[in-house]
């Protein structure tokens, strides 16, 4: 006879964003258990602030992008749930419970599902005894079995498919433009792109850090709906995926500057849990996104999710959309989960901050774009703050990139396991957007300034590397 699945779990179970703009889980239980079909469901509570959805203009709503790991009792190896799928990934089909005025979507990896809004709206989101299929017989769980498993959520950005331009137009190093015509390049499609110094070919200000040829059609373009994390790494997010893998993965990933964090492995804390960490490599990175079943972004959608689709560029413009640069100045609980800043709509180093600031200061209810730097769709802070990973179309390596997701899994020694990723020895990478301490360089902000368009990394960080990931829409 089958035995009830018994289990322990965290009381408290931090989410990857658990502290970026408030987002928390709670009431968190296995139930339900099903020893014929080898499931059982995961109930939670969710709320997050600032959520919204609309139907104008930019059409689109925030979410979050949930996902658990469990381990075996007695065991130090994480593992990632397989949730279930059934076509059309809907929350009936799958068998999960969605509360009223939410939506659950399952992707068809069944690595984690969105929630999101099912209506337009603007707030707080708040919603209890949500409930996922977990398919534990498909991960090597027992019914017998005991585990602990945690429950994690990261705030995103549904960025819908359309058509958009890269380059503005303006005068920025580097910038993509017409082969023949010194203007902006439609994406229209994710089909492949002819690339070279002739009219209706992709090509780039003096030529530099592009090549000629053609640009393969895997390789994310940006048109497509793409799910971005709303906000960059965290200090907690990061200190939540070590503390989540086991020790000697640890090892190897425990690489930016130590002042972040204090305690040993597997209770390790963030010294400013709220804060955009720093120090965080390319292979870093890649790490994080594929134990997170995300993926890196392209500069291509960097540049998409920063302007928009259907959007007439403005020269020279940054995240926010037009050309104002203000520097922030006059912090409230600087380095805290209220942090808050009077002036300014994007740290860049001339005012008094000289540090990454929290996740999502500078957005309210009640903040429009330019005050709150908010790229067209929402997403905060991809001008300035800290530096974006983006995966660069100027080398083969970065071309090679095919947009595949990670699946929650990692080497032995902690690196990425994905084929067609950027390469752990550097190469592929395009860092944008500029970081807390590049006030000299007001170029860097600007959407489509590509100075480091090709950026061969070694493997190396600095503080004012950071980075975000995302996720195909489905």
């Amino acid at each position: 006879m089958k035995k009830l699945l018994t289990l322990s779990f965290a009381l408290v179970c931090l989410s990857l964003a658990s502290l970026a703009n408030n987002v928390t889980t709670s009431n968190i239980f296995l139930t339900g258990q099903n020893v014929a079909s080898d499931f059982t469901l995961i109930n939670y509570n969710i709320t997050w602030e600032n959520s919204w959805r609309t139907n104008t203009n930019e059409n689109n709503y925030d979410g979050c992008w949930i996902f658990a790991k469990f381990r075996k009792v007695n065991s130090s190896n994480w593992q990632h749930a397989t949730i279930n799928y059934v076509s059309p990934g809907t929350a009936a089909a799958c068998g999960h419970t969605q509360p009223g005025g939410s939506t659950i979507l399952t992707p068809a990896d069944g690595k984690g599902v969105w929630m999101y809004r099912s209506a337009v709206g603007a707030g707080t989101a708040n919603w209890a005894n949500a409930r996922l299929r977990w398919n534990y017989g498909v991960d090597g769980v027992l019914d017998n079995d005991s585990v602990e498993i945690r429950l994690f959520a990261v705030e995103m950005v549904y960025c819908p498919q359309a058509a958009f331009n890269l380059g503005s137009g303006g005068n920025e190093t580097y910038h993509f433009r017409d082969g023949v015509n010194d203007t902006y390049f439609p994406i229209t499609s994710e089909n492949s792109i002819a690339c070279g110094a002739n009219a209706g070919n992709l090509w780039t200000a003096g030529g530099q850090y592009w090549f000629t040829g053609t640009l393969p059609a895997a390789y994310p373009k940006g048109y497509k709906a793409v799910w971005c994390m709303k906000y960059e790494i965290s200090q907690q997010q990061y200190v939540d995926f070590l503390n989540s893998i086991d020790y000697n993965k640890y090892v190897n990933k425990n690489t930016f500057n130590s002042y972040q964090l204090t305690g040993t492995h597997p209770n390790l804390v963030a010294t400013n849990p709220e804060r955009a960490i720093g120090y965080i490599s390319c292979n870093d990175l890649l790490s994080i996104l594929d134990w997170s079943a995300l993926r890196p972004i392209s500069e291509f959608e960097y540049e998409k999710i920063c302007r928009g689709g259907n959007q007439v560029p403005i020269a020279n413009e940054y995240a926010w959309g037009n050309t104002t640069l203000i520097d922030l100045f006059t912090p409230t609980n600087q380095g805290t989960s209220t942090e808050t800043w009077a002036i300014g709509n994007c740290n860049y180093g001339a005012g008094t901050s000289y540090v990454p600031i929290r996740c999502g200061a500078l957005a309210t209810n009640s903040t429009g774009r330019t005050a709150s730097g908010a790229t067209y769709y929402g997403v905060m802070e991809m001008s300035g703050n800290q530096w974006e990973w983006a995966v660069s179309g100027a080398d083969a390596t970065g071309r090679a990139f095919d947009g595949t997701h990670g699946d929650g899994n990692l080497a032995l020694d902690g690196e990425h396991n994905k084929a067609n990723w950027p390469s752990t020895a550097g190469a592929g990478w395009s860092i944008r957007g500029g970081g807390f301490n590049n006030a000299g360089y007001p170029y860097f902000f600007s959407i489509s300034d590509r100075y480091y368009g090709s950026y061969i990394s070694l493997g190396k960080s600095s503080a004012n590397y950071g980075g975000r990931g995302c996720r195909t829409g489905e």
